[in-house]
């Protein structure tokens, strides 16, 4: 996975904590905590970039590619994107409840994203590969960074590195930790 796609799905994983974030119940409503919003975000994000992928590779082995293959490839993978997240919008479970408008846009355009960054590495040779990986490393990460937002709120820690260079580091901090076990297993770092 290439830097640029990779900070890409970071920027989704942030975009998808930071939604859930700015609905975080009070102690009277009878709202899902944030946590459990992320769980359930990510994990409708994850499943239409699954759907939005092997649906694009679909296509791609079945040679429907014309004219310019990189501007054709984007366009195809941005309507399938598209077409994916609103299917799964309107099939989704519990969606009066866990969802609000603005996550439902937030689907909308995290699965646009992550479809148009995995589809821009080439060659297709070891693209389903790419796109397990990232979807796996995207529905962890989220968890896992929605995890450390609910620590960083208990913990002291100085104002100048809470927020964004905190997240930063920390899903670095991930992919690194990740890369190693990489190395370890499959004999090859990042």
């Amino acid at each position: 996975m290439m830097i640029a796609n990779r900070l890409v799905v970071f920027l989704v994983i942030l975009l998808t904590n930071y939604a859930c974030q700015n609905l975080a119940p009070t102690v009277k409503e009878k709202k899902p905590n944030v946590t459990t919003r992320v769980v359930f975000l990510s994990g409708i994000i994850a499943v239409a970039y699954l759907f939005s992928g092997l649906s694009f590779y679909l296509l791609l082995q079945n040679r429907f590619v014309y004219g310019n293959q990189v501007v054709t490839n984007l366009v195809s993978a941005a309507i399938i994107a598209l077409i994916t997240g609103g299917l799964c919008l309107l099939i989704v479970p519990a969606k009066k409840y866990f969802l609000t408008t603005d996550l439902k846009k937030t689907i909308l355009v995290s699965v646009f994203l992550l479809t148009i960054a995995t589809v821009t590495q080439f060659p297709y040779t070891d693209y389903l590969t790419n796109l397990f990986v990232a979807v796996g490393m995207y529905f962890l990460f989220s968890c896992a960074l929605s995890g450390v937002h609910t620590r960083n709120q208990i913990a002291a820690i100085p104002p100048i590195l809470k927020g964004f260079p905190l997240d930063i580091v920390t899903l670095f901090l991930f992919y690194l930790s990740f890369s190693f076990l990489n190395g370890v297993f499959f004999n090859y770092l990042f």
